[in-house]
């Protein structure tokens, strides 16, 4: 069975962009426009990888990634940053993440993450 990833980005041009990178790979990919519907869908069905960008009105990426990591702590999460200083302190006090793309990325960037947190 394929592997299952969720992106959550606000900026439909960067879900479309990593979507594409990713499903060619066979993996099935599930786009959310904001935190709270993707926590909602986390509820309902499993994912292999999150992957979450950190600038999101209304829920910000660090609250996302907290409650992911306090609901599902088997998921690896990738955040997705326009700011190199966030990869050099964590996101969250207390909590890991298992990558980050830093805006602007490529593809083979979001294909060698999505390979490592898989496993693949």
């Amino acid at each position: 069975m394929g592997k299952k990833i969720l992106i959550i980005d606000d900026e439909a041009l960067v879900r479309n962009y990593v979507r594409r990178a990713l499903a060619s790979r066979g993996w099935a990919v599930t786009e959310m426009a904001d935190g709270a519907s993707a926590l909602d869908l986390l509820g309902r069905e499993a994912f292999d990888v999150v992957i979450c960008d950190l600038k999101m009105p209304d829920m910000r990426g660090e609250e996302v990634i907290k409650r992911i990591r306090q609901g599902w702590p088997a998921v690896k999460i990738i955040v997705i940053t326009g700011s190199v200083s966030n990869i050099t302190s964590p996101i969250v006090p207390g909590v890991e993440v298992d990558g980050f793309l830093i805006k602007p990325f490529g593809i083979d960037e979001i294909r060698a993450l999505a390979d490592k947190a898989i496993g693949a």
